[in-house]
């Protein structure tokens, strides 16, 4: 019996009939079809051969985090703009789910991180998974922040501005990429820090080992300030000085249906246009000019 988890959000009133007429057709291909499209509900405990995230990367990366331990192959299909962890856009959706089914599309597994917050209080918030990246950064309203990463007991790095990324390799293709962080390839075991704004011009992205994760703490000024963490772009959790965030490698794993190996490097020419020259953009676009 082959059971399939389609995925939505609620809240996108476009995709809905999409999904909805895509579900209908997808029940005469499977046993077993069900829709969630409320955007907050757990996904861990379904058991099924599939998940089908029709979205953008915000669905893709909310999906992952609400499966929790129960991580199941899933396949992207973007009804959104940019699309980076789709595997297809929407007008190949279903060939790209005869492709899943029929056992040709390749699993690869991406790193995760899970986060949570130690108060100086000795509480210790609920751990958060994570598959893009970490953000701890200064409140709207406040100035510049300190925060320090370690280790264990090492220091990584201090840095003062208005916050700081923590990166994984799926994440280094995100808002770190933005803000001047390198790109990893995702099968690389590292994490990319990458600071916001830094008042020091030396400070720049740094890549390190993922085992044994990260701590960060915010240092105390006497401003009574707080930080905010930010999982994903979508959990936010305040931080105060004497706080320690744990960021640390899940125990679980990302299960991402692409074409195959090679398909990382396609959808950074393909949508990001990456190191691609003008004599071959001109070609792509079936321009043609003099020399």
């Amino acid at each position: 019996m082959v059971s399939v988890l389609v995925v939505g959000d609620e809240r996108k009133g476009g995709s809905s009939r999409a999904i909805d007429e895509f579900a209908e057709w997808l029940r005469g291909r499977v046993e077993s079809v069900t829709v969630v499209m409320a955007r907050d509900a757990s996904l861990e405990h379904h058991e099924c051969d599939l998940v089908l995230v029709l979205g953008g990367d915000g669905s893709i990366l909310s999906a992952a985090r609400r499966m929790g331990q129960n991580q199941m192959p899933t396949l992207g299909i973007n009804l959104g703009r940019l699309g980076f962890l789709a595997a297809f856009g929407h007008e190949h959706a279903r060939e790209a789910v005869d492709l899943a089914l029929a056992g040709k599309l390749e699993e690869e597994r991406r790193l995760m991180l899970s986060c949570s917050v130690a108060r100086e209080s000795g509480e210790i918030s609920g751990s958060v998974l994570c598959l893009n990246d970490v953000v701890l950064t200064r409140s709207a309203e406040d100035s510049m922040v300190t925060l320090t990463a370690h280790r264990g007991d090492t220091e990584v790095a201090t840095y003062t501005g208005d916050g700081l990324i923590v990166a994984t390799p799926v994440g280094s293709t995100a808002y770190s990429l933005a803000a001047g962080g390198p790109l990893l390839a995702p099968t690389v075991a590292a994490l990319v820090l990458t600071p916001l704004a830094s008042h020091t011009l030396s400070a720049r992205s740094l890549v390190v080992p993922v085992d044994g994760g990260l701590e960060l703490s915010m240092q105390d000024d006497g401003a009574g300030e707080i930080c905010t963490l930010v999982v994903d772009g979508q959990v936010s959790l305040p931080v105060a000085p004497g706080d320690r965030v744990a960021v640390r490698p899940a125990s679980v794993e990302f299960r991402h249906l692409t074409r195959g190996s090679g398909s990382f490097y396609e959808i950074l020419r393909d949508k990001l246009g990456w190191a691609i020259t003008p004599r071959q953009r001109v070609r792509d676009l079936g321009l043609h000019g003099e020399n």
